[in-house]
């Protein structure tokens, strides 16, 4: 559910570079969430974004890129997408993923 936006790196271990897979072109097939975190203007890089079904459940984590970025592909429906970063950062925000479209969160904090 996660993958590389061809940041340099893995995601702890998990073998996906930070940052999940930047999609730029149609998703195709996909639901995909992606977007940036920043704090005042200036990408936060040290973090993660969490993605949380309608439960409120843990599904997928990825580690900001160096750009804040994060990529998600979903199944569609409605989810939480939650920030976590030093300094204790936190944010979330409501999402809906749909199947063939490229949902963009722009989360500053």
């Amino acid at each position: 559910m996660s993958g590389a936006d061809g940041q340099a790196g893995d995601a702890g271990g998990c073998g996906a570079p930070a940052g999940g897979i930047r999609v730029t072109a149609g998703a195709g097939n996909q639901a995909v969430v992606q977007g940036h975190v920043t704090s005042l203007g200036t990408p936060v890089h040290s973090g993660y974004a969490r993605l949380l079904n309608s439960d409120g459940e843990f599904v997928a984590e990825v580690p900001l890129g160096e750009d804040g970025g994060f990529t998600f592909y979903a199944a569609p429906g409605d989810w939480t997408l939650r920030v976590l970063a030093p300094g204790g950062i936190r944010a979330e925000r409501a999402v809906s993923a749909s199947t063939g479209m490229i949902t963009e969160l722009e989360v500053a904090v």
